[in-house]
């Protein structure tokens, strides 16, 4: 009885690399939302209001991407 037969190799090491695009992916994006929320704080208080507009978009867009890994995960993980 070989292994391949035994385990789907193919659909193992697709997990594998979706959850390595994914962890990397998401953690990239919240450090960004991180980056954009220290630099706007930082900014706004030196009174830079348009240097700082530009990184709370950059937060708000990487916070809004962070949400929309965890929406698209909890679709996938409740789907048969």
């Amino acid at each position: 009885m070989a292994l391949a037969e035994i385990v789907d190799t193919t659909a193992l090491w697709q997990t594998i690399v979706a959850a390595l695009v994914t962890g990397i992916g998401v953690t990239l994006a919240f450090s960004i939302a991180v980056f954009g929320i220290a630099r706007f704080v930082e900014l706004g208080r030196d009174g830079r209001s348009v240097a700082a507009a530009g990184f709370g978009a950059v937060a708000a867009v990487a916070l809004i991407a962070c949400a929309g890994a965890v929406v698209v995960g909890v679709i996938v993980m409740t789907q048969k």
